[in-house]
């Protein structure tokens, strides 16, 4: 057969042409919508399996911040995702939520963190706080987080384990929120059920200051304390404080600047939470001069134990929250969303994001 002449080629070549087209926006457009994706993975450090769980919201810009939750005593990943509710903030605000879960180990130790029970042991390659950094790491990778705004919240023991975070790994940490905790390497003793520092806050200030050696900064801290909590004193949660604003104030020394974060709140405020029978609670905010953002604040909840303030009201989580606390999932999330992390501080966003 003698071939077609090429204008008889023309029309098979425009049908066969708009048919792959057509085929394109079809399967285009018969592809889902992305949707709010929540996975969950092993880690292993120094020989241990951790297990973790991510939350990523759908609407999320390119470039996200990242939040690790880190649970309490007797308490998982899983569980802990129920009871403060950042799900919701993330999908409102686009940023992703690590919830990081234990070893073998803490499942012995009734899923509690190293840094409560063993916090000597702790460093930037061992113990809880290098798994959970790993953890971290590996999240802000798979997300394409913005290295600048990752955070660090926990509760109860997971607040001792905040807190050794802040201080080993400040350049991974933009700022850091602890919720029922205690001071830099203090642990339990002395602060479980009764009062009685084994430290004072100089010389756990001093004890941070050293763990984060050539990484040191100013480093942002929120903290919230029950001052009806029998399980860590809220004393212990003041301490904390205080040893941020003077391992800030170390800080700003080696960094050669003249200001300091003085030693009193730049403002007290008053109030109660906006819930049906909300406690009443008291905030305190301590400035750095010349910096919009406050470097550090804390909410002592009047009449509150140890539990998440704010949280879920679900009778089944009723051990773990009580919802007529400030809620204390979007007051963090205000206080992080202004901070990005620098190597000798952090730049402030007054509008947050």
């Amino acid at each position: 057969m003698p071939p077609l002449p090429r204008r008889g080629l023309r029309l098979p070549l425009l049908i066969l042409l708009t048919g792959l087209c057509l085929a394109t926006s079809t399967t285009a457009a018969a592809l889902p919508p992305q949707e709010d994706r929540t996975e969950d993975a092993v880690y292993v450090s120094n020989g241990l399996t951790y297990t973790y769980r991510t939350f990523a919201p759908a609407q999320r810009p390119e470039h996200p911040a990242l939040l690790v939750m880190i649970h309490g005593c007797q308490t998982t990943a899983a569980e802990q995702q129920r009871v403060n509710r950042l799900d919701p903030i993330a999908q409102r605000a686009g940023f992703v939520v690590l919830y990081v879960d234990g070893s073998p180990l803490n499942q012995i130790q009734q899923q509690c963190w190293s840094g409560l029970l063993a916090p000597g042991g702790e460093s930037r390659t061992a113990g809880d706080a290098a798994a959970i950094a790993g953890m971290t790491r590996l999240a802000a990778d798979r997300y394409h987080v913005d290295p600048d705004r990752v955070y660090a919240l926990g509760m109860s023991s997971g607040a001792f384990e905040t807190a050794l975070l802040g201080g080993y790994f400040p350049d991974l940490y933009a700022a850091i929120g602890i919720h029922s905790g205690a001071a830099f390497g203090h642990g339990g003793l002395g602060c479980i059920g009764s009062y009685f520092p084994t430290m004072t806050p100089e010389q756990l200030a001093a004890q941070a200051f050293s763990a984060q050696a050539a990484h040191r900064r100013v480093l942002p801290v929120i903290a919230f304390h029950g001052d009806a909590d029998t399980t860590v004193p809220v004393e212990c949660g003041r301490d904390s404080v205080e040893q941020w604003r003077l391992t800030d104030n170390m800080a700003l020394a080696a960094q050669g600047i003249p200001d300091r974060i003085p030693q009193h709140p730049a403002e007290t405020r008053d109030g109660v939470a906006d819930v049906a029978d909300g406690h009443p609670f008291t905030v305190q905010t301590w400035n750095l001069p010349h910096t919009q953002c406050p470097v550090l604040q804390s909410w002592t909840v009047h009449d509150e134990g140890h539990y998440w303030s704010g949280g879920s009201p679900d009778p089944d989580l009723a051990r773990f929250t009580d919802p007529r606390g400030p809620n204390a999932s979007e007051l963090a999330w205000d206080f992080f969303s202004r901070i990005e992390r620098t190597d000798d501080g952090y730049r402030c966003d007054p509008s947050g994001r």
